[in-house]
C-alpha cells in the first residue's frame, strides 16, 4: 500500500524516467497495435459511402438516396437482400455446430491426458493431437478432396458399410459434416493446452484426500478436475460465441464450391465475392461491419449470464 501510494505521489515525467526501460519495451507493441488492429479501422468509413472507381475512400462522397444523405444505405440493402440472410443462416448453422460438436472435445482429450498415467505416451498423445494445428487449410482441403474422390479406398470402405459412395464436396449435408469433423480435427489438440495449464494449477493435495475419502476416478474427475477448469471453460465459452457469425473463411473458401453453395456459403465467402470480385467495396464493408457488431453483442451477453450464473467472466 505504501508503494503504491509513493508512486501515485510520484510526479509523472520522475514516474516515466524511472520506469523508461518498461514503456520502451512496450513501444513495438503499441505500434503494432495502431497499426495492424486501429489504422485499418478507419476503413470503415467505406460502410457509409458511395464508392467512386477510380479514386480512394478518402474522396467518396456520404452514401445518398434520390439526392438525400442516407448513412444506413448499404446496411438497408443488406436487410433486403433474401440471399444476405441465406448465407447469415448458413454461416449460424455451421458455427453453432462447430460449437456444439467441437467444444466439449479440448475439454475431454485434457481430462484423458490428466489420467494418464505414462508420461511418455502423455506427450506423444499431446504431440499428435497439436500437429494438425499447424497444417494450413489449403494442404488439408487437398487433401480431404484427394481423399474422398471416387475410386479411392475410403469410397471404397464406403460402399462396404453404406452401400455408396459418400460425395463430401458435392453434397450440401455431407459437406457440412465434413467442415464440423475437420475443423475438430485440426483444432482439438490446440484447444487443450490452456485447459491443461489450468488443471496443472490443481493442488495435487486435492486428489490425495479425494483418494483416501474413497473417491473413485470419476468421482475425482467430477468433482475437482472439472470445477478446476471452470473458469478457463467460461472464457473460452464466451470467447467462442463471438466467433458464431464467422463460420471460418480459411477452411470453408479451400473447401467449398458452387455444387455446394446451397449450405455451405457463408457470410465471409459471399463478402470476398462481392467485394474482391464483384468489386463492391462499399457493401462488402457494411457486411463485414455488421458481422462484427453482431459478435460484440454476443460477447456483452455472454459474460453478463456468465458473470450471473457465477462463472468466470472477462470483465
Amino acid at each position: 500500500m505504501a508503494e503504491r501510494m509513493t508512486c501515485r505521489k510520484m510526479p509523472l515525467a520522475r514516474y516515466l524516467k524511472r520506469n523508461k526501460a518498461l514503456y520502451l519495451m512496450l513501444l513495438p507493441l503499441i505500434a503494432l497495435l495502431l497499426i495492424f488492429n486501429y489504422y485499418p479501422m478507419l476503413g470503415l468509413q467505406m460502410a457509409f459511402k458511395d464508392m467512386e472507381y477510380g479514386s480512394t475512400m478518402w474522396r467518396w462522397h456520404w452514401a445518398t438516396t434520390d439526392g438525400s444523405l442516407d448513412l444506413f444505405k448499404h446496411f438497408k440493402y443488406l436487410m433486403g437482400d433474401k440471399e444476405f440472410f441465406l448465407k447469415f443462416l448458413n454461416t449460424l448453422r455451421i458455427s453453432c455446430l462447430k460449437l456444439l460438436c467441437g467444444f466439449p472435445v479440448p475439454i475431454l482429450i485434457t481430462v484423458l491426458l490428466n489420467e494418464m498415467t505414462s508420461l511418455r505416451v502423455k506427450k506423444g498423445v499431446q504431440i499428435i493431437s497439436y500437429l494438425p494445428y499447424f497444417i494450413s487449410w489449403v494442404i488439408i482441403s487437398g487433401i480431404l478432396i484427394s481423399m474422398t474422390a471416387s475410386g479411392t479406398g475410403f469410397q471404397n470402405f464406403c460402399k462396404a458399410i453404406f452401400g455408396k459412395e459418400l460425395y463430401f464436396f458435392s453434397d450440401d449435408k455431407l459437406f457440412i459434416v465434413m467442415v464440423v469433423l475437420s475443423d475438430i480435427w485440426k483444432n482439438c489438440g490446440w484447444g487443450t493446452i490452456i485447459y491443461l495449464a489450468a488443471v496443472n494449477g490443481i493442488s495435487p493435495e486435492l486428489y490425495e484426500a479425494a483418494t483416501i475419502d474413497g473417491a473413485n476416478r470419476f468421482q475425482r474427475i467430477w468433482f475437482i478436475t472439472l470445477p478446476g477448469i471452470l473458469p478457463a471453460i467460461s472464457i473460452n465459452l464466451i470467447l467462442s460465441l463471438s466467433g458464431l457469425v464467422y463460420g471460418g473463411f480459411d477452411q470453408i473458401f479451400n473447401m467449398y464450391n458452387k455444387g455446394v453453395y446451397g449450405m455451405g456459403d457463408i457470410l465471409e465467402t459471399w463478402i470476398f465475392r462481392q467485394g474482391v470480385t464483384g468489386g463492391k467495396y462499399d457493401v462488402s464493408t457494411a457486411m463485414g461491419l455488421f458481422n462484427s457488431s453482431i459478435s460484440l453483442v454476443l460477447v456483452l451477453i455472454a459474460n453478463f449470464v456468465t458473470k450471473k450464473l457465477g462463472g468466470t467472466a472477462i470483465w
